[in-house]
């Protein structure tokens, strides 16, 4: 198994500007783009009434293209910045970038990471942190109105299908969709400890079935800024000024909010691991999880993407892909990989992936159970 460590970029652009940021990155010799569908919601403008300003406000989902690379470490810069100049992200409501450190194990496709490299000024603010959570199909528009409303993140939302837990849920089964839906937002890494109680309060994840969330280390990102439709009435709005402000300061900090918020008044029994990210050729992850759960590793959600060739005579291989995340002991990272190689997910006929990072928090009805 051929095992590195790459830099994973991950943009998500409205779906108009994809083909502006496709062309921009074919020029550059990006090879392979991976591509999932996705929403990020935004808040419509309120009423002409008073009722209106009482009430909450109701969600337009905008359609995204949320895109991966892999790179090696001297290309992050080059990929960041054709990113953001392609997508213009320094406009409100385009979209956001932002990369993270991950250990690839891909036999297959030797040609997935990108080594071209532009020397260009080092872009993105540091101090970020990311969430990842897995809800019931339904409850993300909820979630993401209050983080809306509240300030704090502009979410992505995206889709997949649950598996493990239901199968062992008996008559409650039938309670628990196989539907879900995958949330994820970049916030300031001081308002982790309240974004993460936020979230778990609103979704219920201490209940069984609602899902689990961890956060994840960013390195560096620009993050979408438009959390509103609302018509501005000065020069600037306000979407406009947050990002202005962001540029002059050079990070985030400034707009932290913990200091305004108290901590979570209920302890959180939080576990660590390992995030094992599954990408392989479509149809195949079914099985490959069922050998998982029966070896003891529990449940995960089965998304749906797609691996896009940008330049010729590259290495063949079925661009219509299934993923999947497994939150799994550090202890046990040896025995997974190794039951991996033995089922031959890292063959021609299932043209399997792995990604791996350290999870340093996460929660769900498990690790309350556990306490």
């Amino acid at each position: 198994m051929k095992t590195e460590k790459v830099i994973r970029i991950t943009a998500i652009l409205h779906k108009d500007l994809v083909e502006f940021v496709m062309e921009h990155l074919r020029n550059i010799g990006v090879q392979y783009v991976r591509v999932e569908a996705g929403r990020y919601p935004i808040l419509k403008k309120r009423g002409r009434f008073l009722f209106d300003f009482y009430s909450n406000q109701p969600i337009l989902d905008t359609p995204v293209s949320i895109f991966e690379i892999l790179t090696e470490a001297k290309s992050e810069d080059t990929i960041l910045s054709a990113i953001r100049d392609s997508a213009e992200l320094h406009i409100p409501g385009h979209g956001s970038v932002y990369s993270e450190e991950i250990t690839l194990i891909r036999p297959i496709l030797s040609e997935i990471i990108f080594r071209g490299s532009v020397k260009v000024k080092p872009i993105g603010f540091t101090g970020l942190t990311g969430i990842f959570c897995i809800l019931p199909r339904g409850s993300a528009e909820f979630i993401s109105r209050e983080l809306l409303q509240n300030g704090i993140a502009v979410p992505t939302i995206s889709y997949g299908t649950g598996t493990g837990l239901r199968d062992r849920l008996g008559i409650l089964r039938i309670t628990i969709p196989k539907e879900k839906e995958i949330l994820k937002i970049a916030v300031h890494t001081s308002d982790t400890d309240y974004v993460l109680d936020f979230i778990i309060e609103l979704g219920r994840l201490d209940l069984p079935g609602r899902g689990f969330i961890f956060e994840y280390p960013i390195k560096r990102g620009l993050l979408n800024t438009k959390v509103s439709l609302e018509g501005a009435k000065q020069t600037a709005s306000m979407d406009q000024i947050i990002s202005a402000l962001d540029h002059l300061h050079g990070n985030m900090e400034w707009r932290k909010k913990s200091n305004q918020f108290r901590p979570g008044g209920r302890s959180r029994n939080y576990f660590n691991g390992v995030n094992v990210h599954l990408n392989c050729s479509e149809g195949k992850i079914e099985s490959v999880l069922t050998v998982l759960r029966n070896a003891g590793v529990g449940s995960s959600t089965i998304s749906h993407n797609k691996i896009l060739q940008l330049q010729s005579g590259m290495t063949d291989y079925t661009p219509a892909r299934d993923s999947a995340d497994l939150l799994i002991p550090k202890k046990n990272m040896e025995e997974v990989l190794n039951l991996l190689n033995e089922i031959n997910f890292y063959g021609r006929e299932t043209e399997g992936m792995v990604q791996t990072s350290d999870i340093p928090r996460a929660f769900s009805y498990q690790s309350k159970a556990q306490r």
